[in-house]
């Protein structure tokens, strides 16, 4: 069956009107916009310093007790958004190795087993290992100096690239005889770098934080 020009002619014209309207509503994803699978982005837009590289591990050498300036903004920081101030500087006394000891860690006092605090929790980590608007990966957390966090039997490293790990403590031989604290279900640990525990990474200088020389 033949078709008239007039009907070719609307046919065309509809097909032109569907592309045009798809063409403008739909563009396409550009390959160097940030992607992240929980979708949540970060803004570039208070820091005047570069990136933080990805920081290695910092073992704890020596005992100090005093709380550095960072750790203290940060855990305020995060009691704001919720949960618990938990310890910062832990006593020297045992063989043990830990951040604590140099007062350049925070426990964040949150419950694994309330929905709040789990929200929280997860909330926290959304943001601070989301990339920001210029693509650079887990662009808070390495802003903040942070070396790892521990939290309901998960490990986030720097040095491993932030990737979620399943964490048993070298106290514990299995998790079911491991108690609530050591499996970090009661409060989450967070490390940071020597620089980020004294203030002297991009976030704290975007909070405002001008830390000591030295």
């Amino acid at each position: 069956m033949r078709t008239s020009p007039r009907v070719a002619a609307l046919a065309a014209g509809a097909c032109a009107l569907v592309l045009g309207l798809v063409g403008t509503s739909l563009p396409a994803a550009s390959a160097d916009e940030p992607v992240d699978a929980r979708g949540t982005v970060t803004s570039s837009a208070p820091y005047l310093m570069p990136m933080e590289p990805y920081a290695g591990y910092q073992p704890q050498t020596t005992c100090q007790q005093t709380p550095k300036p960072g750790v203290l903004m940060l855990a305020d920081w995060l009691v704001a958004r919720g949960g618990g101030y938990g310890p910062i500087a832990r006593a020297c006394s045992g063989s043990s190795t830990s951040e604590h000891k140099e007062a350049r860690a925070f426990d964040w006092l949150l419950d694994a087993t309330d929905p709040v605090d789990q929200a929280l929790a997860a909330a926290l980590l959304d943001e601070v290992l989301a990339p920001d608007d210029l693509g650079q990966p887990h662009a808070l957390a390495r802003r903040m100096g942070i070396m790892y966090i521990i939290w309901d039997d998960t490990m986030y490293a720097s040095y491993d690239g932030f990737v979620a790990k399943r964490y048993l403590s070298s106290g514990c031989r299995t998790r079911r005889k491991c108690s609530t604290t050591l499996r970090h279900r009661d409060h989450m640990h967070i490390s940071l770098t020597r620089k980020g525990a004294r203030g002297k990474t991009s976030w704290y200088y975007a909070q405002g934080l001008v830390p000591p020389v030295g």
